[in-house]
């Protein structure tokens, strides 16, 4: 087992930063997380910075005890308080930790069975590497990584090698940019494509590096795409709920996309908490009488919440409550916690299993565009959080009645006539595809509905050219069946373009940045994806 031999003491900025990200984030911390463990975890950390020559005692002679007694299924609690007790002798400035709690996490480790066996194999191979393991997570600190070994600013590059599809912000407000990119083909459809990512990331999850990019997979197609960019918002958006985000966000770049392109009808796309923007907004505008989008996709996207998944779990009246001071005390969500909560779904292979290879063994996998997307997270306002708590986990309230208002206007999806594309992930872990696929029943035409191989966000992005997923076409009636749906070779992205030329309208001259019109404000990316 190797020491911190090399470490230098004095690089203490990256303590720094994560003392004070986790300061900062303490009340919430408390509600989501055990404080006790969390506490552990800060003290030894200083320790290792302010004294490594006895931080490399307890990694020489006290840990290899610990691990020990993790793999030994007969250590009972009075053993475990007895290695608390010499820890405490030994570095009695870290005693100010809530044992039980400890040996609450030392219980669920235990419990998991492949991870224990990984673990006990790690530590009897003697491959062990703190070392390497510190210096990764002091990186990982400082680049802003909130899950291991994800953020790799030593591989990926916004504008160079992600989020890199030639384009222009042409519109901005306290919300959004508006981005629109550039045409890659002689002729473009003449009814152009308006991308709503999720507010929870950032949005080049749906232009990644060049073979993995939707965006400009979609531009190459001979569609002109616009897309949203959300601002990472501050303490000063807390007020800021779903009505904001409609009408604010969507319904405004709907209106700078019409001055632009005059006499067109837009497609919308929303991806995941997008999809619901998306679809709040087309059944506002289909209440007022506008006839303004030619069709409706939606990825990944809840709009039944009677079965919402593993995250439901989490949401109850009581928990609401209890979070509802410190939210609006900081003002938002943080992206950590946010992170942390959708990770919890799939615990071994975004937590134990990289903080075993990157922290423990010193290892650094290979770099990976989406797994650096992952790991860059966004804020979300207390109010937005809050809304979508109330609103459609509790009581389900785009399908279930009294109806939502927004803006003094009563929304209704079942009102929304144009044509609706449904995608679902089969192994989606936060937005089950049965659940996305209940939508389907609410539209007043029958939508099409597909469902892809793959999880949340690797399902999504699964792009022709790598061929790694089928899908399925889904019988209209029975959207929960995959045994009679129609199975189609690739990936999905060619049945949903095919989707979008139905709606598309007639061949035209591309348009120039903003219409010709407007001035441009900046390159894409834009400033608001580099917010920190």
């Amino acid at each position: 087992m190797q020491g911190l031999q090399g470490f230098d003491p004095s690089q203490r900025e990256w303590i720094q930063a994560w003392l004070s990200r986790l300061n900062a984030e303490c009340q919430l911390l408390n509600f989501f997380e055990p404080s006790g463990v969390n506490e552990f975890w800060r003290l030894l950390t200083s320790l290792s910075v302010e004294d490594p020559e006895r931080f490399r005692q307890f990694s020489r002679e006290l840990l290899p005890k610990f691990l020990g007694a993790l793999f030994d299924a007969e250590t009972d609690d009075s053993a475990w308080v007895r290695l608390f007790d010499e820890v405490n002798s030994v570095l009695p400035e870290i005693g100010g930790y809530d044992k039980s709690q400890v040996l609450w996490l030392i219980r669920q480790v235990q419990a998991n069975s492949e991870l224990f066996e990984k673990s006990r194999k790690i530590f009897e191979s003697g491959e062990i590497n703190l070392e390497q393991g510190l210096e990764n997570w002091r990186q990982d600190i400082l680049a802003g990584s909130m899950l291991p070994d994800t953020i790799r600013p030593d591989a990926f590059s916004l504008g160079q090698n992600l989020a890199a599809t030639p384009g222009d912000v042409v519109f901005e407000n306290q919300l959004f940019q508006l981005i629109q990119y550039r045409s890659s083909t002689e002729r473009v459809h003449e009814n152009p494509v308006l991308l709503i990512p999720a507010f929870v990331n950032r949005f080049y999850i749906l232009d990644l590096s060049d073979e993995y990019s939707m965006v400009r997979w979609l531009v190459d197609q001979g569609h002109t795409v616009f897309l949203i960019s959300w601002v990472n918002p501050t303490e000063l958006l807390a007020p800021y709920e779903m009505t904001h985000y409609v009408l604010d966000g969507g319904l405004s770049a709907l209106d700078q996309i019409e001055c632009i392109l005059p006499r067109v009808r837009i497609q919308v796309m929303g991806y995941c908490a997008g999809g619901v923007i998306a679809a709040i907004l087309v059944a506002w505008l289909t209440a007022r009488g506008e006839d303004r989008i030619a069709s409706l996709s939606l990825l990944t996207t809840l709009l039944d919440y009677c079965e919402p998944g593993p995250l439901g779990h989490f949401v109850s009246e009581d928990s609401i409550e209890s979070i509802r001071k410190p939210l609006m005390d900081m003002g938002y969500l943080p992206a950590e916690l946010m992170l942390r909560t959708f990770a919890s779904l799939r615990p071994h292979d975004l937590l134990f299993d990289r903080v075993l290879n990157c922290y423990v063994l010193g290892q650094r996998g290979k770099p990976f565009s989406l797994l650096h997307w992952l790991g860059d997270g966004t804020r979300t306002p207390a109010s937005l959080i809050l809304w979508i708590l109330e609103e459609l986990y509790l009581k389900n309230t785009l399908v279930e009645k009294p109806l939502i208002e927004l803006g003094g206007q009563p929304i209704d999806i079942a009102s929304v006539a144009c044509p609706v594309f449904l995608f679902g992930a089969e192994g989606d872990d936060i937005s089950p595809w049965q659940s996305v696929m209940k939508a389907a029943k609410y539209f007043v035409n029958v939508p099409t509905c597909v469902l892809g191989e793959g999880g949340h966000n690797a399902g999504v992005i699964s792009p022709p050219a790598r061929n790694r997923h089928n899908h399925y076409i889904l019988n209209p009636k029975n959207q929960f069946s995959k045994q009679t749906a129609e199975k189609q070779e690739g990936s999905w992205w060619i049945s949903w373009n095919e989707f979008l030329l139905s709606q598309a309208g007639d061949a035209v001259s591309p348009p120039g940045p903003g219409g010709g019109l407007r001035r441009v404000i900046e390159e894409a990316p834009g400033r608001y994806v580099k917010q920190p």
